[in-house]
């Protein structure tokens, strides 16, 4: 209670009032006693000087006359007044005459004043008085009573003051001790105060300061519900999001994963992949490709809406999964297969006035093990060897496969770091003539035996582990390395695919090769058309770029995909290398002959100069000849090799 009262802003105040008073009275108490003692001393001091005064002359006529009896009834009067203890005569420093009081008290002081002869100065006594402290005695016990009363007087009003203070602060003290037990489950009954000072303005504020934090409570409760209610169904977006494919809103690969961890090492798997999907959006649009992978979604779910044992799932863009959360027989395996064969070739999907038909291949199953791993290899598999289905066998010896595919990986590296990637050159012919107008770099990798490798062994496994680029660097800087001091007037052509097009730092390479060794005039890029060129503008941008260097561009492969003639109108381009699918077969092929033909004429139409590639016996080039195509290559005319013939 001490501690509470000590710290109370009542006591505070009354303590500093009180403090602040006593300080000041002590100071008007001290000023006080010393002016007024010394004013009242002065004030004796005067009267016994004027006493004195008054005397002085009769003194000096009765000692200059020898009156002394006379003086003696004078001292005797003055005696007799109370504030004069005793009176002394002296005369040549000697007493000669001294009248004492009986009154008791104590001497204020000593007044002594010299006689002077009566009209003259010369000195003939003195007359020393003795001064009573009585009536200055009685003025300071005056003084100190008054200033006792008015300190009494002050210490009841600051008391008075003191319990009016503490009266004002009672209701500040309700309020913190109500305060203590605030909470926004309820509300505390603060009251009202009527008035206008301080107290009510704090206690109206509170109460409006109150209502304010239950109605914000209030709000925030209700936003905390309906952020709960948002999450929760966020949550169950995502949820289905995470776990279901954007475009046919199928199950999606993590689902698949999710079942099959579910199933307790039970169940089969069978993967449907369509049949070249690619030639759809090639040829319709991606639009239409969406269009029909998203039917085909809506079609599979109602063949098997009844199979309580099948889940459907999209895990790509044209391959689908139906997983057997119980593992079937055989027999109900194929029978799926094979009713989901024969449903397939019923389906047309109709555009415009186009109808659509699809082919699948199907790869499956039935260890538990390893499930899409192994469904995966029977579906590779099925598609290598021209099969409608393949179901996974461990004959498949498909664990040899990646052993070789890890040794491969190896032989590469090893040969990009003893630097055994090596360019080859193929000549270039004009169809009329018998020596070379431009040489094409194709890779080689040489084995540490010597052995000369076909990039055919490797380069697919160089692009699946990543070690592509390696090789086209090599490539691009031997190749302009060799052809930078050959004085012959011929090109050299080095191979792009659309992934190193695409590769900022691959294009920033390529140019940094061609103003090093001084090639730009020299150099010709063929790009990859069997990679399929949808990147338009990128690999737009790339031919402007090069071609304000002075390079020139070739379609590689040309005739081997349905958007062909569509890349040549929209890329500025110098060269069309026709597809050796195309050529190969020249001489016999009508269907070839019509195709080329075809290419050959568009191509004159637009000023561009034709390459007929893998040209391998007398009677094609005879053939080539004949469609009036500028330029050849192949086997027939020159082999590559190592240095240009």
């Amino acid at each position: 209670m001490k501690k509470r009262k000590f710290q109370s802003l009542s006591y505070k105040i009354m303590s500093s009032i009180i403090l602040t008073s006593m300080i000041i009275m002590v100071g008007i108490f001290f000023s006080f006693e010393t002016t007024n003692k010394k004013a009242f001393y002065n004030v004796e001091l005067q009267k016994a000087k004027l006493i004195v005064k008054t005397i002085e002359p009769l003194v000096a006529i009765d000692i200059y006359l020898g009156m002394q009896n006379k003086m003696r009834s004078l001292m005797k009067e003055l005696i007799k007044n109370k504030d004069i203890l005793s009176v002394k005569i002296f005369k040549n420093n000697k007493l000669i005459y001294e009248v004492s009081s009986k009154n008791s008290s104590e001497t204020l002081f000593v007044f002594k004043k010299e006689i002077f002869q009566p009209n003259s100065q010369k000195k003939i006594a003195a007359i020393e008085l003795d001064y009573s402290n009585h009536n200055y005695k009685q003025l300071i016990n005056k003084y100190n009573k008054i200033l006792i009363i008015i300190i009494a007087v002050l210490v009841i009003i600051f008391t008075l003051l003191s319990i009016y203070i503490e009266k004002l602060l009672q209701p500040l003290r309700k309020i913190a001790n109500l305060l203590r037990n605030f909470s926004t489950e309820k509300k505390l009954e603060l009251g009202v105060i009527r008035g206008d000072n301080e107290v009510s303005l704090i206690l109206s504020a509170l109460n409006e300061m109150q209502e304010k934090i239950f109605d914000f409570t209030r709000k925030q409760k209700n936003i905390n519900a309906y952020l709960e209610q948002e999450v929760e169904r966020k949550t169950e977006e995502l949820r289905k999001q995470l776990f279901r494919d954007d475009l046919t809103q199928l199950p999606n690969r993590k689902k698949l994963f999710n079942d099959i961890n579910s199933a307790n090492n039970d169940g089969a798997l069978l993967l449907v992949n369509i049949d070249d999907f690619k030639e759809i959006n090639d040829f319709y649009g991606q639009s239409v490709g969406d269009y029909v992978l998203i039917e085909f979604a809506k079609r599979l779910q109602h063949l098997f809406e009844d199979e309580k044992n099948i889940t459907l799932s999209r895990l790509s863009g044209d391959e689908f999964a139906l997983f057997f959360t119980h593992k079937p027989s055989y027999r109900s395996l194929m029978k799926v297969v094979n009713n989901l064969t024969k449903e397939v070739e019923k389906m047309v999907f109709e555009y415009e006035e186009s109808e659509i038909f699809l082919r699948i291949t199907m790869g499956a199953t039935m260890d538990a093990e390893e499930m899409i791993e192994k469904a995966d290899i029977a579906l590779k598999l099925a598609k290598e060897k021209k099969k409608y289905f393949l179901l996974y066998d461990e004959r498949f010896d498909v664990k040899r496969q990646y052993k070789e595919n890890m040794e491969w990986v190896q032989k590469i590296k090893s040969a990009i770091k003893e630097d055994r990637i090596v360019p080859y050159f193929q000549p270039i012919f004009n169809t009329n003539a018998q020596t070379p107008v431009s040489y094409e770099c194709l890779i080689r990798l040489i084995d540490s035996d010597g052995t000369v490798i076909s990039p055919y062994k490797f380069l697919t496994i160089a692009q699946k582990s990543k070690l592509y680029p390696r090789l086209t660097k090599i490539m691009l800087e031997k190749s302009c390395q060799y052809f930078q001091h050959r004085e012959e007037d011929t090109t050299f052509s080095v191979n792009l695919s659309i992934t190193d097009i695409l590769d900022v730092d691959m294009v920033a390479y390529i140019q940094k090769c061609i103003k090093k060794y001084d090639v730009n005039n020299r150099i010709v890029f063929e790009i990859l058309e069997t990679e399929g060129i949808e990147n338009y503008e990128d690999v737009a941008s790339f031919i402007f770029t090069m071609k304000r260097l002075g390079c020139k561009i070739s379609i590689d492969d040309f005739g081997s995909g349905y958007s062909s003639f569509e890349h040549i109108l929209k890329l500025d381009i110098d060269y069309i290398k026709i597809d050796g699918s195309l050529i190969k077969n020249l001489d016999t092929d009508i269907n070839s002959q019509i195709v080329v033909e075809t290419i050959v004429n568009f191509a004159k139409k637009l000023n561009l100069i034709t390459i007929a590639e893998f040209v391998h016996n007398q009677a094609v080039l005879e053939k080539v000849k004949s469609f009036d195509i500028e330029r050849v290559q192949g086997f027939y005319l020159g082999e590559p090799a190592k240095e240009k013939i």
